[in-house]
């Protein structure tokens, strides 16, 4: 967004950063904050209402819904269209979002799609609502202003805490998400463990983060089941299903994912 002009009305000024449809996917993110805050606040005083839950799932298909429109425009019904969205991690989290929308809830689900807005939320402040509401008074040195001084600790602490986070993310996405709907297996819940680890196997070719936490988790529970650093009281059988178990998913997700097609030249 460009720096607004100050002589400009703050009414304008506003109106113009709204009709702007970043502002939009800015909005999406915040419902995602506000309505993930109801559902835990409402879970921690022993409530039943789900409107946060329900609320924080709406507010990430409107966030990641405006970066697929601006990424690739309205959809199409073609196997081209369909190839690309399939490639693109937004598009894989907005499937994702759907999903949890319509099922049971799952709280530890919202993790993500919070920590991702947290950041989003953080950096539209930074670069739109602060020169947008409080610009620079002409005149002023933009280095010693209070906004330059804020934008600049705000850029600081994302950029120290953002590898951190998506770390974060994805020990939660690969075990935490992970493990509570294998426990749904008790209910036999199939399909979302289906859904999620195809979801996962993408993570897996797209990000490096992802790979790291499989990695890491591979290594505690080889540390803790195989030989020889197992304890001597696991069953060898115990050790030999694991490693069955391990190669399986390994095979998975390393399969082949169809790469979106070269374009003509």
């Amino acid at each position: 967004m460009a720096i607004p002009n100050t002589s400009r009305p703050l009414q304008e000024r506003l109106l113009t950063m709204v009709k702007n449809l970043q502002f939009l996917w800015f909005v999406g993110h915040v419902f995602t904050l506000f309505g993930a805050f109801s559902y835990v606040l409402s879970t921690l005083t022993f409530g039943s209402s789900t409107k946060g839950y329900t609320a924080a799932y709406i507010g990430a298909l409107i966030s990641y819904g405006v970066v697929i429109y601006k990424s690739h425009g309205i959809p199409q019904p073609s196997i081209a269209f369909a190839q690309k969205l399939a490639m693109d991690e937004n598009a894989q989290y907005l499937l994702l979002s759907l999903y949890w929308l319509f099922s049971s809830d799952i709280a530890v689900s919202l993790v993500p799609y919070v920590s991702f807005s947290a950041f989003h939320t953080i950096g539209y402040i930074r670069t739109s609502i602060i020169p947008t509401v409080f610009p620079v008074p002409a005149g002023t040195a933009t280095n010693a202003s209070w906004q330059t001084t804020t934008q600049s600790k705000i850029k600081a602490w994302t950029d120290a805490n953002y590898g951190p986070a998506m770390r974060f993310v994805a020990q939660v996405e690969v075990v935490g998400i992970m493990g509570r709907l294998l426990l749904g297996l008790f209910k036999l819940r199939i399909m979302s463990i289906f859904v999620f680890a195809q979801f996962l196997r993408f993570r897996y070719h797209m990000s490096a983060y992802t790979r790291q936490s499989f990695g890491n988790l591979r290594e505690r529970l080889d540390r803790f089941l195989l030989p020889p650093t197992a304890d001597a009281r696991i069953p060898p059988m115990v050790s030999s299903v694991y490693t069955s178990v391990k190669g399986m998913i390994i095979r998975y997700g390393q399969a082949i994912v169809q790469q979106q097609p070269t374009p003509a030249r």
